[in-house]
């Protein structure tokens, strides 16, 4: 009994170890890209340190490129340009007016995590605020994640707008539904559109 449980332990670790040499960072040139998963200047994660070829520049203020080292080369590039990232934990990042935004669901509705560090004055420290956003599509505008703005933008679709009043307040619009496991505005928008 115990030799079995150190193969399987072995092998989760070998398999694991596996998964980790093949995990790519890289840029996603356009929308194509994304959509196609294809990464330029992609890079193994283990042969880099923690997404070390990837620097945003936001640390002081919000800059308008990014600098990606790459086969000992730097090569700087515009975020206006550029539609977005992954990273070594293969998390994926979409720019949108300079700023990052990390996708953390490609539903109907795309929804996003900004991530803030605020100023706090009383303790002469920091806190970091995640703030969400969406977009209708993966090209789409992005937009703070309110009852309001998602009225404005499926104003046609008469049954989301009825299901957004009947399931939400604003205050628990980001919430996230473990039972079916997608945003909880996703499943609502996805029940607005069966016949």
């Amino acid at each position: 009994m115990k030799t079995k449980l150190q193969i399987i332990i072995t092998a989760i670790m070998i398999l694991s170890t596996g998964f980790y040499a093949k995990s790519q960072s890289g840029i996603y040139m356009n929308l194509s890209d994304y959509k196609n998963n294809k990464l330029t200047y992609e890079m193994e994660c283990a042969k880099q340190k923690h997404n070390q070829n990837i620097h945003l520049h936001d640390f002081f203020g919000h800059m308008p490129t990014i600098t990606v080292n790459y086969d000992g080369k730097k090569y700087t590039l515009k975020k206006n340009e550029v539609y977005g990232f992954r990273d070594c934990d293969n998390e994926v990042y979409r720019f949108f007016k300079n700023e990052v935004y990390h996708i953390v669901e490609a539903g109907d509705i795309y929804i996003y995590i900004y991530t803030q560090t605020q100023n706090i004055a009383e303790s002469k420290g920091y806190k970091v605020v995640n703030n969400y956003y969406f977009s209708n599509s993966s090209a789409g505008e992005i937009f703070r994640l309110t009852k309001e703005n998602l009225k404005n933008e499926f104003r046609n679709n008469d049954k989301f707008l009825e299901l957004l009043d009947q399931s939400f307040s604003n205050d628990e619009i980001h919430a996230y539904d473990n039972i079916h496991k997608t945003f909880k505005v996703n499943y609502v928008y996805s029940k607005s559109t069966k016949q």
